[in-house]
C-alpha cells in the first residue's frame, strides 16, 4: 500500500528561500521605480491640468497663488508615491514595477505575503530621513522595521 502523504509535496513546492537579494538588485528595483513614478506624475499631472483648465481654475490666478499651487502639487506628489508602493506591494502580492522587472517580491519575515499595514507601513517608512543610505547595509529600514524582505520570487512547480 502506497502511504503518500500530498500535504508533504505541497509544502515542498511552496517552501520559500528567505535570502534577501542583493542591494544591486535592490538599486536596479529603486530605479525602475523612480521612473514609474515620474511617468505616473507627468501622467497625472497632465489630467489634473487639462481638468483645472476645464473648471476654469487658471482665470484668475494672482502671484500670490503660487505657494498654495505648489503645496497642493507636493501633497498630489505625496500622494501618488504612497498609493505606488502601497498598492502596488499589497495588491501585486508583494511586487512593484522594478520589483516585477527583475523577478523579486517582497515577503514577511514567515514567507507569506505582506499585508496592507506592511505596505503602508514600508512606505511610510521610506520617509525617514536618510533612509535611502540604510539600503548601503545589510537591509533597508523600510525592511528591518516591518519586519519585511525583498526576496527572488519563487517559481512555481
Amino acid at each position: 500500500m502506497d502511504q503518500s502523504n500530498p500535504n508533504l509535496l505541497q509544502e515542498f513546492e511552496s517552501t520559500v528561500d528567505l535570502v534577501p537579494v542583493s542591494p544591486g538588485i535592490r538599486f536596479v528595483n529603486y530605479l525602475i521605480d523612480v521612473v514609474a513614478f515620474y511617468a505616473l506624475s507627468f501622467l497625472a499631472g497632465i489630467l489634473f491640468a487639462i481638468g483645472a483648465a476645464g473648471a476654469g481654475a487658471y482665470d484668475n490666478i494672482e502671484s500670490s497663488d503660487g505657494p498654495g499651487i505648489q503645496l497642493g502639487l507636493l501633497l498630489f506628489e505625496l500622494l501618488i508615491i504612497f498609493a505606488y508602493y502601497t498598492l502596488f506591494e499589497y495588491f501585486a502580492k508583494g511586487r512593484t514595477l522594478g520589483k516585477m522587472a527583475t523577478g523579486t517580491v517582497v515577503v514577511r519575515e514567515d514567507g507569506s505575503a505582506p499585508t496592507f499595514k506592511d505596505a503602508f507601513m514600508r512606505t511610510l517608512c521610506r520617509f525617514i530621513p536618510f533612509e535611502p543610505f540604510s539600503a548601503l547595509g545589510t537591509r533597508p529600514w523600510h525592511d528591518s522595521l516591518t519586519h519585511t524582505m525583498v526576496i527572488k520570487k519563487p517559481r512555481k512547480f
